[in-house]
C-alpha cells in the first residue's frame, strides 16, 4: 500500500519549512533513504515563469532550500533544473526572479541548465540530459489548479524535463486534454522521481497554473514514493476527485501508481480536516462537454457549439512583451508592430491556453460564451 506523508506548514520561514520537510520524510524513512553519498541527485521544482515566490506559480524557495540541505546532509550532489514555459525565456534570469537560484546554493547546491546540458531523444520525445543522468530524481511540485489540465502537480510537474522549444510540439499534436494528459504520462514514464514533495503550503486556485490564479493557503506539505497517489490525494483536497483527472487515471491505468484513496495509506494529518472542496476550479470547453450524457449531447448537439471559452488580450493591459505571440503552439497570435497591438486569432486556436498560462501581466484573459455564462460557470 502506498503511503502519502502529510505535515502541516503554515508558512515559508526557512526554519520552520525545514523541520517540516524532516518531518513530512521521517515516516518514509528519511531521506537516506532515498539519497546515498556521491549520488547525483536532481531536485525538479515546478519554475513556470518569473513570477515571485508570493504568487504561487512556482515551487516556493524556501522548500527547495529544504530539500537541498536534507540531499547534501545525506552526502548527495544537490542539482535543481526545470525548463520553465517561456521558451525565449532568459532561463538564469527566471531562476534568479523566482528565488531559485539563491535557494538552491543557500541549501549548498547548484542550478543545472536544461537547455545547455543536452537533449536525448526516448521513444520519440526529447528529455534532458541532467534528467537522465542522475541517479535520483527528487520532484518538486506545487499543487496549483490548471485551466488545461484542471489540476497540475507531481505527474505534470515533469513534464519540465522536456526543455524549451520542445514543450509547444505536445500542444499541437494533443490538443485535447485527454491526448495532452497521455502525453504528459510518456514523459513521466521515462523521468519517474524516486521521491516526491508537493508544496501545498499556499497552492493556486481558479484560472491556474499562472499569474491570472489566486493563491490560497493549504498549509500542509506532502511527500510519497507513488507519484499518482500524491496527485490522487492532492486533487482529493482540493475538491476533486482522482478520476477526473486525465494524468492520474492515464498513470494509473499503465500501473504507475494508485489513485484509489481506500488503497492509500495517509500518513500524519487527517485529510477530511484539511479537504477545502470549495477551492475555486477552472473550467475549458472540453471538461464542459463531458458534463452531458450522450443521448442528452446529441439531442442538444447545436447548443455544444455555444459551449465556449476563448483567451482574448486586454489591450489595456498588455505591454506587448510578446511571450504569448513567441511560444503560441498553432501560430495564431498576431503583432501588429505599428499598431502596437497583440491578438488572438481564434480561427485556428487549439485552447491549449499556453498564452494565458505564460502571461505575467495577466492580459490574457479567459471570455465565456453566452451559455457557458447562463450555465453560471467562472
Amino acid at each position: 500500500m502506498p503511503k502519502v506523508s502529510i505535515t502541516k506548514c503554515d508558512n515559508y520561514e526557512q526554519s520552520v519549512v525545514d523541520s517540516a520537510i524532516h518531518e513530512v520524510l521521517a515516516p518514509l524513512g528519511g531521506i537516506s533513504a532515498f539519497v546515498k553519498p556521491g549520488q547525483k541527485v536532481l531536485i525538479k521544482p515546478n519554475i513556470l515563469a518569473s513570477q515571485s515566490p508570493d504568487q504561487a506559480v512556482t515551487t516556493h524557495p524556501a522548500i527547495i532550500t529544504a530539500v537541498v540541505k536534507e540531499v547534501v546532509k545525506a552526502g548527495g550532489i544537490a542539482l535543481v533544473g526545470d525548463s520553465p514555459g517561456n521558451t525565449y525565456a532568459n532561463v538564469l534570469r527566471t531562476l534568479e526572479q523566482t528565488g531559485v537560484k539563491k535557494a538552491a546554493e543557500d541549501g549548498g547546491g547548484k542550478i543545472v541548465l536544461f537547455q545547455s546540458e543536452g537533449v536525448t531523444m526516448v521513444k520519440g520525445i526529447p528529455i534532458a540530459g541532467a534528467a537522465l543522468e542522475a541517479d535520483v530524481i527528487i520532484n518538486l511540485p506545487k499543487l496549483k489548479t490548471h485551466n488545461l489540465t484542471l489540476y497540475t502537480g507531481a505527474i505534470k510537474n515533469m513534464f519540465g524535463c522536456v526543455p524549451g522549444f520542445y514543450k509547444s510540439q505536445f500542444h499541437v499534436k494533443a490538443p485535447h486534454p485527454d491526448d495532452f494528459a497521455k502525453l504528459l504520462v510518456n514523459v513521466f514514464e521515462i523521468v519517474r522521481p524516486t521521491l516526491n514533495i508537493m508544496d501545498a503550503v499556499v497552492g493556486m486556485e481558479g484560472k491556474g497554473p499562472g499569474a491570472a490564479g489566486t493563491p490560497r493557503p493549504l498549509a500542509i506539505i506532502m511527500a510519497s514514493t507513488d507519484a499518482v497517489a500524491l496527485d490522487a490525494v492532492g486533487s482529493y483536497l482540493i475538491g476533486f476527485k482522482p478520476e477526473q483527472i486525465g494524468t492520474t487515471v492515464t498513470a494509473y491505468k499503465r500501473g504507475l501508481g494508485e489513485m484509489s484513496l481506500e488503497k492509500i495509506k495517509i500518513i500524519g494529518v487527517p485529510l477530511e480536516k484539511i479537504r477545502q472542496a470549495n477551492w475555486k476550479k477552472p473550467v475549458n470547453i472540453y471538461q464542459l462537454s463531458k458534463w452531458f450524457a450522450r443521448p442528452l449531447a446529441l439531442l442538444i448537439k447545436p447548443l455544444l457549439g455555444q459551449l465556449q471559452i476563448d483567451p482574448f488580450i486586454d489591450q489595456g493591459k498588455c505591454t506587448q512583451c510578446l511571450v504569448c505571440y513567441k511560444n503560441c503552439p498553432a501560430k495564431t497570435i498576431n503583432y501588429e508592430k505599428e499598431k502596437k497591438i497583440v491578438e488572438i486569432d481564434l480561427k485556428n486556436c487549439i485552447h491549449c491556453f499556453c498564452c494565458h498560462e505564460l502571461c505575467e501581466y495577466s492580459a490574457v484573459e479567459l471570455k465565456r460564451s453566452w451559455l457557458v455564462k447562463l450555465m453560471g460557470i467562472e
